[in-house]
């Protein structure tokens, strides 16, 4: 785009009044203010669900950002430093409000050139799996952003974990044992719910991969319904058929490593095939698994079979 330029949006009444026009920065303010952010324990589908989107040339977006992690980690110690019986840290120097107001304006930089270089874009789309356990930080900073919490039967995700664990590209994040990787989804899930509870329908969506497997225009209809973005039911096919391709294409980034990025590493997207992890887990790790997300799985409409049929399938409980 060049800069400067401006986009032109027609009235919808047709009439003869004055076109409305929109600047370069203030589309970027526009977009960045509501973007679309996919959360949810990491293995959960949230990559394929953000490649569904993006396979629509309204929405753009890019890798992982872990935005909300670091700054909400900035926002939590500015809070304790600032209580402690002898307060000191960021508060010293900066007013809270103008502080979040500082990451608001930082969060409209770092996606800014993305915006710029996407001109039919309408919605910004990020995906970062841990901001599930940060949506409060994410709703002080960006009060209009919607939420889509990516939920995965918890033994499925597990069994990915671990598999990803032995990985190079898993090794430095994904838990090694059961335990530790029921712990993950369960600390996700139960974060991101308790934030969509308050968040309300309009602003957070639950898409289950299992239900997104096996019917994908039904619940990509409600995934476009919730972005607010018309689409043929046959446009929403090609694009699930072409997300469904090994690899897909790199993402582009624009800071200190643009230009490096490739697809994804070899085992990163393994289909999401529903029952594998009945192959993968031994009686043990299912045991273990089991004993510590049964709770969460049956609110959420799973049971010790898988999802169960007429599940939960409604934006909050």
């Amino acid at each position: 785009m060049v800069p400067g330029a401006t986009i032109y949006h027609e009235r919808a009444d047709m009439t003869d009044a004055p076109r409305q026009v929109e600047s370069d920065g203030d589309r970027v303010e526009r977009l960045a203010s509501k973007p679309i952010l996919i959360v949810g324990a990491p293995r959960s589908g949230t990559t394929w669900v953000q490649r569904l989107l993006l396979g629509d040339p309204r929405c753009c977006g890019s890798q992982e950002s872990h935005f909300f992690v670091t700054f909400g980690r900035v926002l939590g110690d500015f809070d304790d430093k600032a209580g402690r019986a002898r307060p000191h840290g960021l508060a010293c120097y900066w007013k809270r409000a103008d502080l979040v107001a500082e990451l608001r304006r930082l969060w409209g930089r770092s996606v800014g050139t993305l915006i710029e270089r996407s001109p039919a874009a309408e919605i910004l789309v990020e995906k970062t799996p841990d901001h599930a356990c940060w949506l409060d930080v994410i709703d002080e900073i960006l009060p209009s952003a919607r939420i889509v919490h990516v939920v995965r039967d918890s033994r499925a995700v597990c069994a990915s974990l671990l598999h990803a664990s032995r990985q190079p590209w898993g090794g430095p994040w994904a838990p090694s044992t059961a335990g530790a990787a029921a712990a993950k989804w369960r600390e996700h899930v139960e974060a991101a719910e308790r934030s969509g509870a308050r968040l309300g329908s309009e602003r957070f969506m639950r898409l289950h991969q299992e239900d997104l497997h096996e019917d994908p225009p039904r619940e990509m209809g409600r995934l476009w319904r919730f972005a607010g973005l018309e689409v043929e039911p046959a446009r929403l096919s090609a694009i699930a058929d072409a997300a469904a391709k090994p690899g897909g294409p790199a993402f582009e980034m624009t800071g200190e490593l643009e230009g490096a990025a490739g697809p994804e590493p070899d085992g990163f997207a393994r289909g999401g095939a529903p029952n594998r992890w009945r192959r993968e887990l031994g009686p043990w790790q299912r045991w273990v698994i089991w004993r510590e997300t049964a709770a969460a799985m049956r609110r959420l409409g799973y049971d010790r079979s898988g999802r169960a049929r007429g599940g939960v399938t409604e934006t909050t409980e």
